[in-house]
């Protein structure tokens, strides 16, 4: 045993077979109980002094315990899995806000779907549907396109005409009327108008009487948002006639659980009066949003309850002491306190860094074990007890602090809310344990209990326990190097089975129409915009002819493409072969018997100014809706095109700036790239920091690297078994890894402490317990819905899953006497 004497200023090392023996302090102390007196002498001074305040100190953690659970109890959380993007030094948290500005992100779309071909029932059903949906909650519902587009739509073509055809275009049209046309139209114009309809097409055949505005009407197939979807009386029709689409504009923000709940009751009772054999299905980000929230919140609950009642029953079992109980009740403190410090620091707390609270209760909870046992434990005065353990808690806080330090460094505001909330934790945690407890548990009373770490070197037992070790972290080793990156946001969110049964009938319904490829054209002002995004629509027309990206390009040329158009345009009709289709149109008109100034608006019209196009015409021609889709309230303007392989890369060729191409697996493979970058970024930075103290604690190689053992086989064990089992590697996971780290180092330095002091079987138990409390932790998580939560307890369990019993038996295997 290892007694300081303040008088001698040196050590003392007491045998129990063999007289005191005297050491200089000369140099640094070799036994871990050695600390200078700046931290361990100020933990003993204070704790002499206040042992004869135990009342008012246990008076006092009650209060503080029960204020911080009030107060954390009040904290608004938030369910938006956008804290844990990045916001700093990547294109992810950019690209993720313009996929939210897609045209259907933040709209609700309802599909009616009936049994039979009912086509005209379903219609009116549809009618009566829109009838019952709550307009404070889900605002303005579309069944079909704007009224204004079936009487303004045609007018306005017309008169774009001349801007919008391209002198490619009217070669097209001119030598199609060359060869007969003219007389073709004329024709058809002429039955049209002896059909019943005719008194509806005559002010539109006089205007235009060869069909030159067909051209420009084609030119509409690339404003289709819904690849499949018909016109049938107003309404978005699916081409099998047995679908009916409402777009709706819900009036509550996509992250308000609250009024997500709100809208899903609402749109619930609309359905039930729905006739039968016609159903309706929700699909919005409201629905995530609220599956999401009740998830986490269930899962609060389950987490903390579950880990709470497993931590009381190893209580029950290991410590057998009511008194026992503050070393569970101030990690509660703790883990209040840590909220509150997150929710003063940041401005909306994530849910996700609450229920990571059962991770920190069992994290936390390890100090508070290690005083205990030594208090408990032994028949040397308390003081001296609390001495010896000082070092080892404090280096092991220290490498855990250090370990998640790093993520302060993150460029995810998720990742750094969680880094501040365990730091703090843990900060809390060490004064705690170390100046707070020892008054609030037993000391003394209980057997100094005998070691058995000295079984595991004995030769036969420890080849053996040697060569089981080597071979499972061989297998992982080989395992691991199929581990895969994850990026994709859904296999972090929950996805409800009936949710996504949903989106998977609309896709087969509708086409893919929320899995676009979004490509931004953004210039320094509307006409440099304009300009990009025509030049980019004439390149995916070139490379991908077999598509139809949906762009307002065709419609809204920029100005010196509709003023060449125009120029075109007026040079051809004053010019020999216009002026030669212009005498055809008089003659043939005569002879089908048409009034000399039948046609006389088309005459005129070639006489006028042209203007140039503008979106404000687009919106008063009834294409309002799809122009403020695909037009942001900025310069930006938006093309949609299939996620094709390549798209990005093929692009970025042409297009080194102004451009942005925004993919769902393009999205996946950025965030998984982040990811990459940040798992090894904060692997290298975790473990830097954990070695520095490691070595400062040891200053021996061997010794450091024995310490290393339990974190360095629960990182492999780690990942061999998710590679091996087929689980991918996500945002969440790298939280996983710099708990192992922390923890796993924590084991390390207790046992090789104790190993070096001379091991008696408080730490075996101290360490043991302190790991089946994080194993508990971890299980609550592992049992969570919530992909994220469950994500993290899976992992970390199967890392400390091995480093536990790597501290507990490998490391006495491995230990030498010379070593210490």
């Amino acid at each position: 045993m290892c007694v300081w004497s303040k008088s001698m200023n040196r050590a003392v090392i007491t045998h129990a077979s063999a007289s005191p023996i005297h050491v200089s302090t000369s140099r640094w102390p070799k036994s871990c109980s050695d600390l200078p007196m700046s931290v361990a002498e100020l933990v003993v001074r204070s704790y002499l002094k206040l042992q004869r305040h135990r009342w008012p100190l246990g008076l006092a953690c009650a209060v503080l315990i029960l204020t911080c659970v009030l107060g954390a109890a009040n904290i608004d959380m938030e369910e938006d899995i956008a804290a844990m993007l990045p916001d700093r030094g990547s294109n992810v948290t950019r690209d993720f806000e313009l996929l939210q500005r897609a045209p259907f992100a933040r709209r609700a779309v309802i599909n009616l779907s009936s049994h039979d071909d009912d086509l005209q029932g379903l219609i009116s059903a549809a009618d009566r549907f829109v009838a019952e949906l709550d307009p404070q909650l889900f605002g303005t519902v579309r069944s079909g396109p704007d009224q204004a587009l079936q009487t303004r739509l045609l007018p306005w073509i017309s008169r774009a005409m001349p801007a919008l055809l391209s002198a490619a275009e009217l070669e097209a049209v001119t030598t199609e009327l060359e060869q007969g046309g003219v007389e073709k139209r004329l024709e058809e114009n002429y039955a049209k108008l002896l059909a019943p309809e005719g008194w509806a097409l005559k002010r539109l055949i006089r205007r235009d009487p060869l069909g030159l505005t067909t051209g420009a009407l084609e030119k509409l197939r690339y404003l289709n948002l819904i690849p499949g979807m018909r016109m049938v009386n107003g309404h978005f029709v699916s081409t099998d006639g047995r679908n009916v689409l409402l777009l709706a504009e819900p009036t509550i923000a996509i992250t308000d659980s609250a009024g997500a709940r709100r809208l899903e009751e609402a749109f619930a009772q609309a359905s039930r009066t729905l006739p039968p054999g016609i159903d309706a299905n929700l699909i919005s980000g409201h629905r995530y949003t609220l599956a999401n929230a009740e998830a986490i919140q269930a899962d609060l609950w389950l987490i903390l309850s579950v880990s709470s009642l497993g931590i009381l029953a190893l209580f029950a079992l290991f410590l057998r002491s009511i008194r026992a109980l503050f070393v569970f009740l101030l990690p509660i403190c703790v883990v209040c306190i840590a909220a509150l410090a997150v929710a003063a620091l940041f401005p909306v707390v994530s849910a996700i860094t609450i229920g990571f609270g059962a991770v920190l209760l069992g994290i936390t909870i390890d100090f508070g074990l290690h005083v205990y046992f030594a208090l408990r434990h032994g028949d040397s005065p308390p003081q001296e007890r609390l001495r010896g353990v000082v070092r080892p808690v404090l280096f092991g806080g220290l490498t855990t602090l250090a370990a998640f330090a790093v993520l302060l460094g993150s460029d995810l505001p998720g990742q750094r809310q969680l880094a501040v909330f365990s730091i703090v934790g843990i900060a809390v945690a060490l004064l705690l344990a170390l100046w707070v407890l020892p008054h609030l548990v037993p000391s003394g009373g209980a057997p100094e209990l005998a070691s058995r770490a000295a079984e595991w070197r004995r030769p036969r037992h420890r080849k053996l326990l040697l060569g089981l070790w080597l071979g499972v972290l061989l297998v992982c080793v080989f395992q691991a190097g199929g581990l895969k990156i994850n990026g994709d946001l859904r296999s972090m969110s929950l996805v409800p089975e009936e949710l996504a049964q949903a989106e998977q009938q609309l896709r087969d319904t509708w086409g893919d129409f929320r899995g676009m490829a979004m490509l931004w054209s953004e210039g320094a002002d509307a006409q440099e915009s304009l300009a990009l995004n025509y030049r980019l629509f004439e390149l995916l027309r070139e490379q991908y002819p077999e598509q139809t990206p949906v762009s307002l390009a065709p419609l809204l040329p920029p100005r010196q493409v509709q003023e060449a158009n125009i120029a075109n345009w007026q040079n051809f009709w004053q010019g020999s072969r216009g002026e030669a289709i212009l005498a055809r149109l008089r003659a043939r008109s005569q002879e089908l018997g048409f009034n000399e100034r039948a046609f006389a608006p088309f005459f005129t019209s070639l006489q006028e100014t042209v203007e140039v196009e503008t979106l404000d015409g687009l919106a008063q021609a009834g294409l309002a809706e799809v122009s403020r889709s695909l037009a942001d309230n900025g310069n930006a303007l938006l093309t949609l095109m299939p996620d094709h392989h390549g798209l990005t890369k093929q692009v970025a060729q042409h297009f080194p700036a102004g451009v942005v191409v925004v993919s769902p697996s393009g999205f996946r493979a950025e965030l998984s790239d982040a990811i990459g970058h940040d798992f090894k970024r904060f692997i290298l930075s975790a473990m830097v920091a954990v070695g520095l103290l490691l070595t400062i604690l040891f200053r021996n190689l061997r010794t450091i690297l024995l310490a290393a053992v339990p974190v360095l086989s629960g990182l492999v064990v780690m990942f061999g078994v998710m590679a091996s089992v087929g689980m991918s590697f996500n945002l969440f996971n790298v939280i996983a890894t710099i708990l192992v780290i922390g923890l796993g180092i924590d084991y390390g330095i207790f046992m090789v402490c104790r190993l070096r002091d001379g091991l008696d079987r408080a730490t075996d138990r101290a360490v043991l317990v302190s790991g089946l409390t994080t194993l508990a932790g971890f299980v609550a998580l592992a049992l969570a819905r919530h992909p994220a939560l469950h994500s993290i307890g899976v992992t970390v369990l199967l890392g400390i899953g091995a480093a536990l019993p790597t501290a507990l038996l490998v490391i006495p295997a491995l230990f030498r006497e010379e070593s210490a």
